[in-house]
Order: C-alpha cells, then structure tokens, then sequence
C-alpha cells in the first residue's frame, strides 16, 4: 500500500461504506468533493457496531444549519458535559439521560470508537413500512471530461 493511503477495504468491512478520495495524494488531486458509497442493511462484525438497534432518538447537533448525529469523531469535555459537533464546531449540551451517566470510562454507543456505524429505533417516527432506496448516479460532465 502506498505511504498516506488508508485501507479502504478494511474501513468498509467494518462500516459498511467506502469514501473518496482514499488517499492523501488522490486528496490533493481531486477537484470534486468527498464522496460516499453506503451499503444499507449490511450485517457488520460484531465488533464494528452494537449487536441490536439502539433503542432511542439519536443525539443532534444543536445548530439550525447542521443537525450532524453525535459519533466517535465528536469532541467531549466530561467536566462540562459537553460535546463539539466536528462538522460546524458547535458546542452541544447532552441531553440529561446521557449527562448523568458519562464518562471517559463509561461511553455510550454512539462515542465507542469502533462503533461507526450505528442503527436507530427512532422514537418519533412511526413505523412506515418496509425500507425504499433512492439509487442516485450523477451524470454531470463538462465538455472536456466528455472528450477523455
């Protein structure tokens, strides 16, 4: 493997998604943004994610733009019972059920580390049925990438 890249076929086997570009060369190279690919319903190892759904809402960033779900990126400061939504920087208060209870030894799912990828029985949604899925190809070109 190249100096800089990651391993993409490891990170996908544990979280079910691949992400563009995959090395710190390609990176510099791009010019479009990050991109994703996501595999629904995957069965994960059971060391990469909890072994159910977790059974709550999950934690939001409190910003009117961003919204972005608490996870193991996320900065926590214990003292305060705070944490930093690494997508905007906004410090968000956790919510009193997780405040009484964290700590650095004493995480909840969505902070552990290898827990990445983590599935939500949500609360406040009713259930709608079996899932649907959006399968979206971006067809976009300009004139000189037609002609490549």
């Amino acid at each position: 493997m190249q100096e800089g890249a990651w391993d993409v076929t490891q990170l996908e086997e544990m979280t079910g998604c691949r992400l563009w570009p995959s090395s710190r060369l390609e990176a510099t190279r791009s010019v479009a943004p990050i991109g994703a690919l996501y595999s629904p319903l995957r069965k994960l190892p059971p060391n990469c994610a909890p072994p159910s759904a977790l059974p709550y809402d999950p934690v939001r960033c409190a910003s009117a733009t961003c919204h972005a779900v608490l996870n193991p990126y996320c900065q926590v400061d214990f003292r305060s019972k705070l944490w930093t939504c690494p997508f905007c920087l906004t410090r968000n208060h956790f919510p009193p059920h997780y405040a009484e209870n964290i700590t650095e030894s004493n995480l909840p799912a969505e902070l552990i580390p290898q827990y990445m990828t983590c599935e939500y029985e949500l609360q406040t949604v009713p259930d709608q049925g079996p899932p649907c899925f959006l399968f979206v190809i971006d067809t976009c070109s300009n004139a000189k990438e037609e002609l490549a």
